[in-house]
């Protein structure tokens, strides 16, 4: 064998380390968790209202986040200015990314501050003008009225339509560079694309469960389990898209019948047989395409918490896997020889797991800072200007007759 990676060269190298296996995997996150926000705002699915203004927080902070896996794994990340400052469009993947990445910062902008304008205003008002945060989060508006949230919301089925576009673009173009790279036979296949794009609606959603759960019980609220239900249903909907292209990726990838010969031994020799059988057999589709599609069949599984994280954080797993087995098994087939190239990924220094955790932790402070900026524990729950006075004459009045005094909407959110 061939012995080369990114800290012991030999007669080739493994360029690119579990810094750019990270990368993919966060860009597929930031995807696939915007999308999770468009179910409330673009197809109208009361049932996840709740859920929407907490997944544009997590969609923002991986956005801020995945540049940081790029510059991680740069040997000059100051070079990372020539990519704004020199005409690179349109000949550069890397320089294309950038311009897709600051369109998106944009459009993730106006979507805070849309999503969450109605809320500040009233946050505003309660605190009698004294919160400065609020009152620069309101950019100057002061109509917290039921005609302002009704135009806030058509405002945001028109970003989340756009940002759904722009979430596939952002995330399927790293399956393009992938794609298109004809050097290497395992990368080169029209599928790369879709595989990405597809994979990343099943990793946010995950994502999302995960992160919606362990929000709700930290904070002390009750786990709307219709809305958890929901996510895990369109999650094995998701998973089953994603069995289905993964299969049709290994009849064109591994049948030499269907494929070309490069393409077929390395499949083999790297993913059936070689180092990376276990990742993709055992992790990638055993665990993150089988235990959520066994989990689903099983009804204690499905309806208990537990059962919903252990399907959730085996679709993570997975997915990071693939993104391992694309990246890093796609370099272990040799150019110059009949052999492979072996990988060794350090713990810490550069281009290690530590960096990976590095990354990671940013986007977890980036998401609490947000968390707290932004008033998502009060979405639906703090009335429109006009209806407040209505709502404290009925409690009371259902005080006085000494009925329950909390009125709540059909979706169970505290209104009083």
């Amino acid at each position: 064998m061939l012995h080369g990676s990114l800290i012991q060269s030999g007669l080739e190298n493994v360029y690119w380390g579990v810094m750019i296996v990270t990368y993919p995997y966060i860009s597929g996150l930031v995807a696939g968790s915007f999308v999770v926000s468009s179910l409330s705002h673009v197809f109208h699915q009361k049932l996840f209202d709740d859920l929407a203004p907490l997944a544009v927080l997590v969609s923002f902070a991986l956005l801020l986040a995945a540049p940081l896996t790029v510059l991680g794994d740069a040997r000059q990340p100051i070079n990372f200015w020539e990519l704004l400052t020199r005409g690179h469009w349109p000949y550069s993947p890397i320089a294309f990314f950038i311009l897709i990445w600051m369109a998106y910062i944009v459009l993730m902008l106006f979507e805070l501050y849309f999503a969450f304008r109605a809320q500040n205003v009233r946050h505003w008002v309660q605190s009698q003008g004294h919160s400065r945060l609020r009152r620069f989060l309101t950019l100057g508006s002061r109509d917290a009225s039921l005609a302002g949230e009704k135009r806030d919301k058509r405002i945001l089925m028109i970003l989340s339509a756009m940002g759904i576009l722009m979430a596939f673009l952002f995330h399927g173009y790293i399956g393009f560079i992938f794609g298109s790279t004809k050097a290497r036979p395992l990368w080169a296949t029209p599928l790369m694309p879709v595989l990405f794009i597809v994979s990343a609606m099943v990793s946010g959603i995950a994502l999302m469960w995960v992160v919606y759960v362990l929000v709700m019980r930290f904070s002390h609220r009750p786990v709307h389990r219709a809305l958890a239900d929901g996510l895990l249903r369109y999650l094995v909907l998701f998973v089953l898209l994603d069995l289905y292209m993964d299969a049709v990726d290994f009849l064109t990838s591994a049948i030499p019948a269907y494929t070309q010969g490069p393409t077929s031994q390395g499949f083999q020799r790297i993913l059936m047989t070689g180092p990376n059988s276990g990742i993709y057999f055992g992790l990638q589709l055993g665990v993150g395409l089988g235990v959520p599609l066994i989990g689903w069949i099983i009804p204690q599984i499905r309806r208990s918490l537990a059962g919903g994280a252990l399907m959730s954080l085996a679709v993570l797993i997975g997915v990071f896997a693939m993104r391992w087995d694309v990246v890093i098994a796609g370099q272990e087939q040799s150019k110059i020889s009949s052999n492979l190239v072996t990988v060794q990924i350090p713990w810490t220094g550069f281009d290690s797991v530590q960096t990976v955790i590095g990354v990671f932790a940013v986007a977890f402070v980036v998401f609490m800072v947000l968390a707290w900026a932004f008033p998502w524990q009060s979405w639906n729950q703090i009335p429109a200007m006009e209806h407040r006075e209505e709502r404290e004459g009925q409690i009371l009045s259902q005080s006085a007759q000494g009925t329950n005094s909390t009125i709540t909407t059909k979706g169970g959110h505290v209104l009083s």
